[in-house]
């Protein structure tokens, strides 16, 4: 066996280290009474991952110094309150990885393979986000950033590959509680987390794939496109929630309160709810690091209406969400076709308050308007992660 083709959640193995770490934490913290510094214990659990079992360790590791020296370069030399330049010098890798998406392994040279190959690397985009949070915070609140606390806080196992996205000053104040969590009400909550996340992702998510999608033959009828549509939001669903919910369970076990990623989101009612409850730390991301500060600029620079700056800002939010994904043309629709949901919702609010009315339910039973808002959500939602998975056309 390969070990070192082992990604978070992905095998027995990745369990087997899991286990392996919760044990070295409850022994260092009875046998050798926490005198083990639990930042350096934590940091030593990072390295022995990426060491023996992450696919490319040199590669990630190049990638953590890359990211540390940007953010002291930036923070020493760029005055600026302008926070653009600063994003794209973080985002590097993302734009080096996701460029090669315009060069098909079919026709691409052999020196070109090789690259592609060293440059791509899993969790890459997450890693780069959770940085920009970081450099962004720390420019409004400075604080001192050691090599040893950011590469805990980027390379932290259990939220490696894919989030949830948390925040620097919240991850690190859980380190410096260091084994004061290493409790049963830790122990408990991600017993919780674990079995529900092994429940949606290797039972739910496994069945529908099974059971369902490997056994789908597209043959252009509506039947197909409407079965396979449904089947695919509930199969990503509890893919991605069983994955959240396993890394939020394994950061518990190891002291770390891994901030929650879905809840019950085909209850949201609009666009807004959607992502406080889908992919929770992501929107929240997004909310706080690129639409603030787009409307921030906007109203700054005194151009459109309060509720146009708004429309503007949210669709160029949703559309960076579809970039990030990929620059395949599916993830780039599904980005923005989210972005004119909201716009659209956001225009309905708008009217609604200047009419003082619902311009849109008028004067229905404001249950009836819950359940119906949430169908209208459940379904906008399903085409947009439908055109998401590219298989509409």
């Amino acid at each position: 066996m390969n070990l070192h083709n082992t990604l978070p959640f992905s095998s027995a193995v990745f369990f087997y280290f899991i286990a392996f770490s919760i044990a070295l934490v409850w022994l260092a913290k009875i046998l050798f009474k926490e005198r083990i510094s639990f930042q350096y214990l934590i940091a030593c659990i990072s390295a022995l991952y990426l060491l023996f079992l992450f696919p490319k360790p040199i590669q990630l590791f190049g990638l953590f110094v890359y990211l540390y020296l940007a953010v002291l370069a930036l923070k020493k030399w760029y005055r600026s309150d302008n926070i653009v330049f600063p994003m794209l010098i973080l985002s590097v890798p993302i734009f080096l990885m996701k460029s090669f998406i315009l060069f098909p392994e079919e026709t691409a040279s052999p020196a070109t393979l090789q690259l592609k190959n060293i440059i791509q690397i899993a969790g890459l985009s997450y890693i780069v986000f959770k940085v920009i949070g970081l450099y962004i915070d720390e420019r409004r609140n400075p604080v001192n950033v050691s090599f040893l606390s950011f590469f805990n806080f980027t390379a932290f196992v259990p939220t490696l590959l894919i989030g949830p996205l948390d925040r620097y000053k919240r991850f690190q104040s859980d380190l410096q509680n260091g084994y004061t969590n290493i409790n049963l009400s830790f122990y408990t909550k991600g017993w919780n987390n674990l079995i529900l996340g092994l429940l949606f992702k290797f039972i739910l998510a496994e069945a529908i794939l099974r059971l369902v999608l490997n056994h789908l033959i597209n043959d252009g009828s509506f039947l197909y496109h409407v079965t396979y549509m449904y089947s695919y939001l509930f199969y990503l669903f509890f893919d991605f929630a069983g994955y959240s919910l396993l890394a939020i369970g394994s950061g518990n076990f190891l002291g770390v309160d891994v901030p929650i990623n879905f809840e019950k989101p085909f209850l949201a009612v609009n666009p807004k709810e959607f992502w406080k409850r889908w992919h929770k730390s992501l929107g929240d991301w997004l909310g706080d690091y690129f639409f603030k500060p787009i409307f921030k600029y906007f109203t700054t620079k005194k151009v459109f209406e309060s509720h146009q700056r708004q429309n503007i800002a949210l669709f160029l939010t949703f559309s960076l969400m579809g970039f990030w994904n990929g620059f395949e043309w599916h993830y780039i629709v599904s980005g923005m076709l989210f972005g004119l949901y909201s716009v659209i919702h956001n225009d309905y609010i708008y009217r609604c308050k200047r009419s003082k009315t619902d311009v849109f339910f008028g004067d229905l039973d404001p249950a009836a308007v819950r359940v119906l808002s949430i169908i209208i959500m459940f379904n906008s939602v399903a085409f947009a992660i439908y055109i998401f998975s590219g298989k509409l056309f």
